[in-house]
């Protein structure tokens, strides 16, 4: 079945056929980055004209390091503000077109549409599916959190009284646990040992729970290579 047949079905039916998984662009994901994108827009354009006036040309006439250390600060917010607008733009685009981003997953293949682009990949010919980045966090409370090693001192009790949580042990473990790397997904196509990107962020869905997907289908595939021979 060709790529066009997938999406069509995939698309029109009511109900996906047996062992078919489809993950359609999530439109709130998008609108959320698009807000993030934004932010990130008005920071660079109201540090860099803050800042510019300030050091233009005042540190470029105090020496190498001054210069140099100028340029790099000054290339950051450059590189926040275009970075940014860059990626306003290309959500907008995929919200834009939102019908025509979809990952299906049938018995046999996997299949991306991108706007006019359509990746194919039997799978059979995929392998080394690697997820990037920091799986979900776990909602359950260890036995630590629960037990003796969950309860605060008095000591950590009256500094979180009287500076905040976040300033404490327990506080600060449970901010690193909550952020959270860009995740991503990716796998090798055995056909031309290229790698195919599935996904770069979360606009379709958690990309750990697609992998685990993927891998499970491409494990199916190869059990059964494996019994035909």
């Amino acid at each position: 079945m060709d790529a066009e047949e997938i999406f069509a079905q995939a698309s029109t039916s009511a109900e996906l056929p047996e062992g078919w998984y489809a993950f359609p662009l999530q439109k709130g994901k998008v609108i959320s980055g698009i807000v993030g994108w934004i932010f990130g827009i008005l920071m660079g354009s109201v540090l860099l004209a803050l800042i510019a006036p300030i050091v233009i040309p005042f540190n470029y006439q105090r020496g190498t390091f001054s210069i140099i250390l100028t340029t790099i600060l000054l290339g950051i917010l450059v590189f926040i503000l275009i970075g940014s607008f860059y990626m306003f733009v290309i959500d907008c685009l995929r919200l834009r077109q939102a019908g025509q981003h979809i990952i299906v997953l049938t018995k046999t293949d996997f299949v991306k549409r991108e706007g006019a682009k359509i990746t194919q990949v039997p799978l059979e010919n995929i392998r080394h599916v690697t997820a990037r980045g920091r799986a979900p966090i776990d909602r359950n409370p260890s036995a630590d959190e629960n037990g003796v090693g969950g309860i605060q001192g008095p000591a950590e009790n009256i500094m979180g009284f009287i500076f905040g949580r976040g300033v404490t042990e327990s506080g600060q473990k449970q901010r690193r646990k909550r952020v959270r790397t860009p995740s991503s997904l990716a796998f090798i196509d055995d056909r031309t040992d290229t790698e195919v990107t599935v996904v770069n962020d979360n606009a379709f869905g958690d990309p750990f729970m697609i992998a685990a997907v993927l891998k499970q289908h491409v494990a199916a595939v190869r059990g059964m290579e494996v019994m035909q021979k």
